[in-house]
């Protein structure tokens, strides 16, 4: 449905967005993840056709469009600024786009209807927007692009402005809501936990370019680099030195501690390499776990967080570790003595620089 193919733009001689290739099925939720200036905001705005690229094509359902107007692409763009007028009522507001098309009265009154209902309300018709909540006010946002019936909606963190409970709540009403109308949907946000509850594939940028592209589990459990391993979610990243390779494994030095580690095929012995282990994936005790990768350290801290208890510990080298650990499976550490740090072998996973 969307095509980029080989995009850049260019600002101020600074490339935002770099040499980006990315091809978005028909009917898909797929999220552009990333932090702050990292070129999410403006490839969807280069979409849009707001911004027009540098070099490089933009294809919609196989037409270029580089040149073509905003408002002659089968595309709506809903923004965190709900942008709605406030002296039409809702009704008119969601109509607005059919009536600049001249659409009968007739049709588009049976499509603002729909429209409503979609977004569950089609009993506020004749209310002005400061009458409504922040959550109503972006659904009439979200009615008012779909009204049009476009083929792709671009969606420009749509939810900051919200509380958590009341964002929680649209993140599920958003993705039934792409469900039932099979629209492409795609979708910027910084929040790692809302694409990942969303998205039916997430793009991770960083700094212009693409750093991983994939469905929601192997973004948080297969990263391939440092930085996706460290933006989502929260992991522990460990640093040492390849020692042996024997096969399918390998042995890592941490510190002067030897831990065996998966052999991807990438690993050479002699250098430095990075593995990511998930605090989740980790347990601590006061003695090592038999047919584990074990650790020695010191217990730093507890930190209760609700679910589950964070535990800190120290490695000999500085390198800090967090465990989480549900409370029942707490046992009673002190650091006064050695504290053990176990996973599974299977749940290393190495990481590009």
């Amino acid at each position: 449905m969307v095509q980029l193919e080989h995009v850049t733009k260019e600002f101020d001689d600074t490339n935002v967005v770099d040499d980006l290739n990315l091809d978005i099925k028909a009917g898909e939720f797929l999220t552009l993840l990333g932090p702050s200036g990292c070129g999410k905001t403006t490839t969807l705005r280069m979409i849009a056709g707001f911004e027009k690229p540098t070099s490089g094509k933009i294809l919609l359902n196989g037409n270029q469009v580089d040149d073509t107007e905003p408002y002659k692409r089968e595309v709506n763009t809903v923004f965190q600024s709900y942008s709605l007028f406030p002296h039409m009522n809702v009704f008119d507001n969601v109509a607005f786009g059919l009536k600049m098309k001249k659409v009968n009265k007739e049709e588009m009154k049976e499509r603002v209807i729909q429209a409503l209902k979609l977004v569950q309300l089609e009993e506020y018709g004749n209310r002005k927007p400061k009458q409504l909540s922040g959550g109503q006010q972006q659904r009439i946002a979200i009615a008012r692009a779909i009204v049009n019936n476009p083929k792709v909606l671009l969606l420009d963190e749509p939810l900051g402005a919200l509380d958590l409970k009341l964002r929680k709540q649209m993140q599920l009403e958003l993705k039934h809501l792409q469900q039932t109308l099979n629209i492409t949907f795609i979708y910027v946000t910084h929040d790692q936990e809302e694409a990942l509850t969303m998205s039916d594939r997430i793009v991770v940028m960083n700094k212009g370019k693409i750093e991983q592209i994939g469905l929601p589990y192997e973004i948080y459990e297969k990263p391939q680099t440092r930085f996706v391993a460290d933006f989502i979610g929260q992991t522990n990243i460990l640093e040492g030195t390849v020692s042996v390779i024997n096969g399918e494994v390998a042995m890592m030095d941490i510190g002067g501690q030897i831990i065996e580690i998966p052999n991807n095929g990438s690993l050479v012995k002699d250098e430095e390499a990075y593995i990511s282990v998930r605090p989740e994936k980790m347990k601590a005790g006061n003695t090592p776990f038999d047919g584990s990768v074990n650790l020695k350290g010191k217990f730093k801290e507890k930190i209760y967080v609700g679910s589950v208890t964070k535990i800190v510990i120290s490695l000999s080298d500085g390198t800090e570790i967090t465990v989480n650990e549900s409370h029942d499976k707490i046992e009673a550490l002190t650091n006064t003595n050695d504290v053990y740090v176990s996973w599974s072998p299977e749940n290393s996973v190495i990481l590009k620089k």
